[in-house]
């Protein structure tokens, strides 16, 4: 019995000492000068610890170069490993958190999770390889397998697999900051800054783009280096590779992949040119403001292609003080003259029309008449009111002319 105890002794080396700590393994808790209540469990845990105190250890090499660090907790074969002065980290599994020096509150739970971390703090890292390669970056959350796996950088908050993991194991991104992911490869290789991404493979392949906002399954998936764009939706803005582009709805989308500075609110709709909005997919028949409660709309041009009603009166802007180079128009019954109405029928949905020709108006008046983007003319017929006052008042002088030159006639018999 007493050359068993004796091999037991010589095996197993456990001590409860005056300080409170407690050790068991060879060269645990090995240096320990005036620390308490550290407690080291296997092969060299703690084994440099001098003064740190509060620290648990559990796993060979755990916390084992830690000298002065208080409150630390590891649990894992060589969990926290480098940790001298580090204060408040805690790490559960193989490798996590081993290259922490000096780094502060931080925790790691997952095998290699934030296992390069040396001064970084306050990072939280849950599941495997997550924050693996964060050196000083702080403030970070990640949470899923491989999440933020090359993030060096701050205040970045990532849930799910891969979720801004970047390009390859091995490299380290240092200037992306303020980043959100959450979801199965959300911002998977993303190096810019200010982006939120939820859903899975939402803003996937972003890589320097800044101040992107994707919410929904595959929303701005193929984004790269654009910035500024919004997409609310499953798959909406997914091929975008634009700029300053804002979509609400299902697989909502603008008229080219870099498009700039288009809005597309509606299931499916898609944009139709730069600098626009368009509400609704195709299937849309009508579009109310305030539900007919009064609602001001304000635009600086408009093009309408069928009927349009309005209940109330059409007012123009019109004052004088908006306006330079005032000249009279003069004589316009002459060119009036030229202009013939016409009857016709539309081309498109076989209506009966009354109307004039653009190339008649164009003729005699082309300040009236527009060509759009489709090389389609259009007539200003606001325009030709004060054309028709000139020539009423031109015909109104002959004809008091010519009612005097009567009136002399017969004053002359």
């Amino acid at each position: 019995m007493k050359k068993i105890f004796t091999l037991l002794a010589l095996t197993i080396a456990c001590s409860i000492n005056a300080q409170n700590n407690t050790n068991i393994g060879t060269e645990s808790l090995n240096s320990i000068t005036s620390g308490t209540d550290n407690s080291a469990f296997g092969y060299q845990s703690l084994k440099s610890n001098t003064t740190g105190s509060d620290n648990t250890a559990v796993g060979a090499e755990s916390l084992k170069l830690n000298t002065t660090g208080y409150w630390n907790s590891a649990f894992g074969y060589r969990s926290l490993r480098s940790n001298t002065s580090g204060d408040n980290n805690s790490a559960f599994g193989h490798l996590s958190l081993e290259s922490n020096s000096e780094g502060d509150d931080n925790s790691a739970f997952g095998d290699l999770a934030l296992e390069d971390n040396s001064t970084g703090d306050y990072n939280t890292a849950v599941g495997y390889g997550v924050l693996k390669n964060n050196l000083t970056g702080g403030s970070n959350t990640a949470v899923g397998s491989r999440s933020m796996e090359t993030n060096n950088s701050s205040f970045n908050t990532a849930i799910g697999y891969q979720s801004l993991a970047g390009n390859n194991w091995g490299m380290s991104i240092t200037n992306a900051n303020y980043n959100t992911a959450l979801g199965y490869i959300a911002l998977q290789i993303n190096e810019g800054s200010r982006n939120v991404a939820t859903g899975a493979a939402s803003l996937k392949s972003n890589s320097s783009g800044n101040d992107n906002t994707a919410t929904g399954y595959y929303s701005l998936y193929s984004n790269t280096t654009a910035s500024y764009n919004t997409a609310y939706g499953s798959q909406s803005l997914s091929n975008n590779t634009g700029a300053k582009n804002t979509a609400f709805g299902y697989r909502a989308k603008a008229s080219t992949d870099n498009a700039t500075n288009q809005t597309i609110i509606g299931y499916e709709a898609t944009g139709q040119a730069d600098n626009s909005i368009v509400l609704g997919n195709d299937d849309v028949t009508a579009v109310y403001m305030g539900e007919d409660s009064g609602a001001k709309v304000y635009a600086g041009e408009g093009s309408f292609t069928g009927n349009m009603t309005i209940g109330g009166d059409v007012v123009v802007s019109s004052d004088l003080r908006l306006k330079a180079n005032i000249v009279s128009l003069g004589s316009t019954l002459a060119k009036l003259l030229l202009i013939d109405g016409k009857t016709y029928t539309m081309k498109k949905n076989g209506k009966q029309k009354i109307g004039v020709l653009a190339q008649d108006i164009q003729k005699v008046f082309p300040e009236l008449v527009t060509t759009d983007d489709k090389d389609m003319l259009a007539v200003n017929y606001q325009g030709l009111v004060p054309v028709l006052i000139n020539a009423f008042k031109e015909q109104n002088d002959k004809i008091s002319r010519l009612e005097k030159l009567v009136e002399k006639l017969i004053s002359d018999k």
